[in-house]
């Protein structure tokens, strides 16, 4: 028999486990709520998910009490996500639903500063006459092609 604080600490290990699972399923719930996927690719990314989260609980579950899979342990795993998800989730959620926009936004922003770092100077050529065009032809860059008019 295991002393008291032996359980209560297993116990706890299994309660944190239960909110790493609601934490990952808010993550998991956000990440589809962006992505939109269709039939097979929710089936797909439902799969990964539990690939992903199995090993987690493995481990967890080895450090409470050694891989024994016992009803406090479900109890605990049920306690510690209901805990999340009555508390925690909303929040976490809504952390998550707008770290993803602001790094999104982060994103287009440095991207439309980039491209205009890039097409900058093709503007600047196209203003003052010059193109790839002529300079393959081998004209003046900077008096335009010649143009013969019959009279």
């Amino acid at each position: 028999m295991e002393s008291l604080s032996a359980q209560l600490y297993a116990f706890g290990i299994i309660l944190l486990a239960g909110l790493s699972v609601g934490l990952l399923v808010d993550f998991y719930r956000v990440l589809r709520g962006f992505l939109r996927p269709g039939l097979v690719s929710t089936a797909i990314l439902d799969l990964i998910f539990w690939a992903l989260l199995t090993p987690i609980l493995v481990i967890y579950l080895l450090l409470a009490n050694w891989g024994q899979l016992r009803a406090y342990v479900v109890i605990g795993l049920l306690l510690g996500f209901l805990f999340y998800r009555l508390l925690m989730s909303r929040a976490v959620v809504a952390l998550l639903v707008w770290l993803i926009d602001s790094i999104g936004r982060l994103l287009s922003f440095t991207a439309a500063v980039l491209w205009s770092i890039v097409t900058f100077p093709l503007v600047i050529g196209q203003e003052l006459g010059l193109s790839l065009r002529s300079a393959r032809l081998g004209r003046r860059l900077f008096f335009g092609p010649k143009l013969r008019w019959r009279k």
